[in-house]
């Protein structure tokens, strides 16, 4: 992904609606990208920093933009772990299967 198609996506991410592949594609991106990255922080400081400001609340920015990232990378763990699970098991299936029919056939 460019960065301009990384930074259409950041109001997506801090809403946490990006589907899995787009998110592990902005993360990465992130990741090696320092401009992106500021980017990042400029709009979650202006989404959730003017939020927080106005209801009196604190936080530390690089604290909670860093456990976000984190929570991302996460989840994009996660889903992956799953497919690569519901692979397997399908694998799984197919074999009982084949050997079912072969079993009948006999």
């Amino acid at each position: 992904m460019t960065c301009k198609e990384i930074e259409k996506q950041i109001p997506a991410f801090l809403e946490d609606s990006l589907d899995e592949d787009n998110l592990a594609e902005f993360v990465n991106h992130i990741k090696q990208c320092k401009d992106c990255e500021e980017e990042l922080a400029i709009q979650y400081l202006s989404v959730e920093g003017l939020a927080r400001l106005e209801a009196g609340a604190s936080f530390s920015l690089d604290d909670e933009l860093h456990h976000k990232m984190n929570q991302a990378v996460h989840k994009i763990k996660v889903t992956r772990t799953v497919e690569r699970i519901c692979r397997q098991i399908e694998v799984i299936a197919i074999f009982v299967l084949g050997f079912a029919i072969l079993y009948m056939v006999w």
